[in-house]
């Protein structure tokens, strides 16, 4: 061979070695790429697994589960009066000056016939009772929302005092559970 053939083969040979030696740092990179994205991955595993939990968050879905069920509870309608019971009341500590006129619904179970039927014959004695607790309630207090649940609060405690425990539906029957009312609501509520 001769000299000008060796340094063609020599020239064709560099190139060859050339690519396999840029392969192997490809090779290289993608391997150490893949073993740092493993390590990222692992890290930040980690470090959320230590990390101390968010009791704040949990105690925000928590309550936010329990109004949801709330809500549920509130929304399963049982039986009702037929119409609300009105009523007009001067308001305390106001000499006569102002006073409300609110309408107030009944629920109880609709499991509960009988006690239906008791409430209804029993309408002057309740609608009573409502006019003491309205008319007994200052204006400040007849204007929170905290002081309006508790007011519908009384109206179901003071009714359900006054309910007996058994009725018998027919003379000669056999006494049965008489139940209690659930929920107050006002349906009106206009103070003047």
């Amino acid at each position: 061979m001769s000299g000008k053939e060796e340094a063609k083969s020599e020239e064709g040979a560099a190139p060859a070695g050339g690519k396999k030696a840029g392969m192997k740092w490809i090779i290289m990179g993608v391997i150490l790429l893949a073993f740092l994205g493993i390590e990222a991955g692992m890290a930040v595993f980690f470090v959320n697994k230590l990390k101390p939990k968010d009791t704040a968050l949990e105690e925000v879905q928590k309550k936010q589960q329990e109004a949801k069920e709330a809500e549920a509870k509130q929304t399963e309608m049982g039986a009702t009066l037929e119409k609300p019971i009105d009523v007009t009341v001067n308001i305390a500590e106001t000499n006569g000056e102002r006073f409300l006129k609110s309408s107030v619904q009944l629920e109880w179970k609709a499991s509960d016939k009988l006690l239906g039927e008791e409430i209804n014959a029993r309408i002057p004695k309740i609608k009573n009772i409502i006019i003491d607790i309205l008319s007994s309630k200052p204006l400040a207090e007849l204007m929170t929302v905290e002081g309006k649940k508790a007011i519908r609060d009384a109206i179901v405690s003071d009714i359900n005092a006054t309910l007996p425990e058994e009725v018998e539906p027919k003379p000669g029957a056999e006494p049965e559970p008489l139940g209690k009312v659930d929920r107050a609501f006002f349906v009106e509520f206009i103070v003047q």
